[in-house]
C-alpha cells in the first residue's frame, strides 16, 4: 500500500474541511452585521435614489436616521451642489441627508472649493448686511451694506440675523438659517431652512470638511428626475471668483428668517 499517497490525501481532506469551516464561519459574520460594507452601501445609494424618484422632491428633505445616528466629527463632511441647490451630508461617505439650500445670487456668487468649517454660533448677526433704523424704529434703508452706506445721527444698523451660523471661510462665507425659495438667493452664504440647520449644527463639528461645486461630488452629477434648477445659475457662465469680505447674507425679512 502507498502510504504515502494515503497521506497526501488525507491531508488535502484537511484542507477541505479547514476551507468549509472559514467559509462557514466568515457566512456568519456577514449575516450577524447585515451583510458586507459594499451591500450596505448599495442600500443606502438605492434609498436615496428612491427619495430623489419622488414627485416634489426638490423641496423635501431626505434623512436616514440610521447613518445620521452613526454621525461622528470623525466620519461627516457636507457637499453644496450650485446648480442644483442641493446640500449633502455625507456619514462614511454615505448620503445621510439632502436638503435644499440657496446660495448666492449672480451678482454674489458663493465661492466653489474646499472648506472646513471654522466657526459655530447659534445666534448670530452679520456686521456688514442688515439695515437702518430711526431713533423711532422706522426703517431707513432696507438693504444696508455697513460698507457702503453711512448711519445717520441718532439712528442705528441692525444687523440681518443669521441663526444656526457654521462660518466656513475667514471673509465670511457661512452656512445658516435663511429664506430658502429654491434657487440662488443670498449675497453669497448658503441659507438653510431651520429644521436642516439645527440638524446640521448639531452634528457638524469644527473642522468638518464642505466642499461647493456645481455638483455633488459624491453623486458624480445629477441624480434623480428634474434634478437641475434652470433659473439663474444653471444657464449662466461659471461665475467668476468672489471678492467677497464677510458674510454675504440677505438683508433680513422677519418673514423669510
Amino acid at each position: 500500500m502507498n502510504f504515502s499517497f494515503l497521506g497526501r490525501f488525507r491531508n488535502h481532506i484537511v484542507l477541505v474541511i479547514v476551507g468549509l469551516l472559514l467559509l462557514s464561519g466568515c457566512s456568519t459574520l456577514k449575516n450577524s452585521w447585515g451583510g458586507s460594507a459594499r451591500q450596505k452601501m448599495t442600500e443606502y445609494q438605492k434609498a436615496h435614489a428612491t427619495f430623489r424618484e419622488q414627485v416634489g422632491w426638490r423641496k423635501k428633505t431626505y434623512r436616514h436616521l440610521n447613518l445620521l445616528a452613526q454621525a461622528t466629527a470623525q466620519n461627516t463632511a457636507m457637499e453644496i451642489a450650485l446648480r442644483e441647490q442641493r446640500g449633502i451630508l455625507l456619514v462614511n461617505g454615505a448620503v445621510a441627508m439632502d436638503f435644499p439650500v440657496a446660495t448666492g445670487r449672480s451678482s454674489h456668487p458663493t465661492p466653489r472649493g474646499s472648506f472646513k468649517v471654522l466657526d459655530k454660533r447659534k445666534d448670530y448677526a452679520s456686521n456688514l448686511y442688515g439695515r437702518i433704523i430711526s431713533e423711532t424704529g422706522e426703517t431707513l434703508v432696507a438693504d444696508a451694506d455697513t460698507r457702503t452706506d453711512i448711519v445717520p445721527a441718532g439712528a442705528q444698523f441692525e444687523g440681518s440675523r443669521m441663526p444656526y451660523w457654521m462660518r466656513i471661510t475667514p471673509t465670511g462665507i457661512g452656512l445658516h438659517v435663511g429664506y430658502v425659495p429654491g434657487r440662488p438667493a443670498s449675497h453669497g452664504c448658503i441659507r438653510l431652512k431651520k429644521e436642516t440647520a439645527t440638524d446640521l449644527f448639531r452634528i457638524i463639528a469644527l473642522g468638518t470638511p464642505v466642499t461647493i461645486d456645481y455638483f455633488a461630488p459624491s453623486l458624480g452629477g445629477p441624480l434623480g428626475a428634474d434634478s437641475i434648477v434652470t433659473t439663474e445659475s444653471a444657464h449662466t457662465p461659471p461665475p467668476p471668483k468672489p471678492s467677497a469680505k464677510a458674510c454675504l447674507s440677505p438683508p433680513q425679512k422677519k418673514e423669510k428668517v
